[in-house]
């Protein structure tokens, strides 16, 4: 049994140890946040997002005129291969980053993986045969390195102090969102060169292979970045392994409460779910709800993303910076439910909007202009979302929405976990938001494919309700973790129960 030592009830050492109070109070209270190593963290989440996203307005163009196999369903399987790779790879990660306190080497080796697998994603048009197979090889693999976010994440949420937490948190997650949202935006800048492209040597760059090649390019010099300047600094856990021993002697970190650490990796899955559903489907619903061919769907949503993610990018550093963060992060993230309810609603095929939707000409196919395939029957019986409104919608009500579910969900969460080592928790927290997207990625497509949009909202939004009910239910519970517990009261840690006298 220990007593936790505190501003007005300590158990003091004795006067011959040699330690003071305000040495125990310091490894806490007394350290600050490595800036500069922080803000190249943030900078490597940006490059994660970048790596994940940067197909999912172009995938599937792509993938049908290499596989004319190829179909709907298949196209949720390579959006989930990705994910499949993050899913093994993340807690691999966290608890690479939780045994050695090490940052810089997982964050390299995943770039390293994640490199080849962009190799492997511009090559796939120079093969003849089975082409959707290569893609979904590709997307794996790409998602083991990047799997990467999890130690990026336990970095943050460790190498800063309490102070500055939910500013690490915020800005690291601006990173993260901003890359997520600017990713289909690059392969929209490449859209002039067509799907014919230029042949430089052996390698064709066209509107698809150029944007996989310049991702392996910014893996490698992230590598060499990380390698060169990024030095760790653990200010914000309290290490038992380093430091004056007989200083940390004094100090206890408890137990952490389970079920609202669960309810934050909960929140995080579905804001992860509905951001990778959105982007990917922008394509072809906009194909079938506003007749865009492939080209014109991947150029209007890139411009669409881009926008929302300055928006997401804004409030996120607002979070961080103005007194917006002060806000009681349960209320920042029931109000960012809101919204997020706001943007199905405007979504949904409501009977009073304008319909049916368009069938494409007989012969026609997307690459030429946009509207139903034959085999989407459900477009006979679906309305149509205003233009304006849609644009309204993704660009406010989403980019208003992420962020202000994301960020105090993740900072809340590291506060849950309290000051102690956190990446096997963090990796759990990533790997919940990668087998989310992963399993929600084939449900949508199918649910696209044969019923359309309707039912997409209506799942979507039903996961949302549960986290506002559990919100609700246990919002006593989504609170930091107390150090010090109530005068009288008992706490559990590790190595038994402590008191605070």
């Amino acid at each position: 049994m220990g007593v936790f030592p505190s501003d007005s009830d300590v158990s003091l050492p004795s006067k011959d140890s040699g330690i003071s109070l305000d040495s125990i109070r310091s490894p806490l209270h007394e350290r600050s946040t490595e800036w500069r190593a922080m803000w190249i963290s943030i900078a490597m989440q940006f490059v994660v997002g970048v790596q994940i996203s940067v197909y999912y307005m172009s995938m599937w163009p792509y993938l049908s005129g290499l596989d004319k196999t190829a179909d709907m369903d298949f196209l949720g399987w390579v959006v989930a291969a990705c994910n499949i790779g993050c899913t093994i790879s993340n807690p691999l990660y966290g608890l690479w980053n939780q045994k050695t306190l090490s940052c810089k080497w997982p964050t390299i080796t995943g770039f390293l993986i994640a490199a080849v697998g962009q190799l492997m994603y511009g090559a796939i048009s120079e093969v003849q045969q089975h082409g959707k197979w290569y893609m979904l090889a590709a997307r794996v693999v790409t998602g083991l390195g990047v799997g990467n976010l999890a130690a990026l994440r336990a970095y943050g949420a460790t190498a800063s102090t309490p102070k500055d937490r939910l500013k690490a948190i915020s800005y690291g997650t601006a990173g993260y969102v901003f890359g997520i949202s600017f990713g289909p935006a690059i392969s929209a800048f490449f859209t002039p060169l067509g799907e014919e492209g230029y042949n430089i040597w052996i390698v064709k760059l066209d509107m698809y292979t150029a944007a996989a090649y310049l991702m392996a390019l910014i893996c490698i010099l992230a590598s060499v970045f990380m390698l060169v300047f990024f030095k760790e600094d653990y200010a914000g856990i309290i290490d038992k392994d380093k430091g004056d021993e007989k200083c940390n002697s004094y100090v206890v970190v408890p137990k952490f409460d389970l079920v609202p650490a669960l309810i934050c990796i909960y929140l995080y899955m579905i804001v992860s779910m509905i951001a990778t559903n959105i982007e990917v489907m922008s394509t072809p619903l906009t194909t079938v709800l506003y007749d865009w061919k492939d080209s014109q769907a991947i150029l209007y949503n890139g411009i669409i993303e881009s926008v929302t993610c300055i928006v997401s990018v804004l409030i996120n550093f607002g979070i961080g910076k103005s007194r917006i963060g002060k806000i009681d992060k349960r209320i920042q993230i029931l109000f960012g439910l809101a919204v997020f309810v706001a943007f199905h609603l405007v979504n949904y095929p409501w009977w009073f909007y304008s319909g049916p939707l368009n069938f494409l000409p007989p012969g026609s196919n997307t690459t030429i202009v946009g509207g139903c395939l034959d085999t989407y029957t459900w477009c006979s019986s679906t309305t149509r979302v205003p233009m304006a409104l849609y644009i309204f919608a993704f660009v406010f009500f989403f980019g208003i929405a992420f962020p202000f579910v994301e960020s105090p969900a993740a900072a809340l969460y590291s506060e849950i976990l309290g000051p102690r080592k956190q990446g096997n928790m963090q990796g759990l927290f990533s790997f919940g938001g990668s087998i989310t997207p992963f399993v929600a990625s084939i449900i949508i497509t199918f649910l696209f494919q044969h019923t359309g949009y309707k039912y997409v909202i209506i799942l979507q939004s039903s996961t949302i309700f549960i986290a506002i009910i559990l919100m609700f239910f246990f919002y006593n519970r989504l609170v930091p973790l107390k150090l010090k517990p109530q005068n009288g009261k008992s706490a559990a840690y590790k190595n038994g129960v402590f008191y605070s006298m």
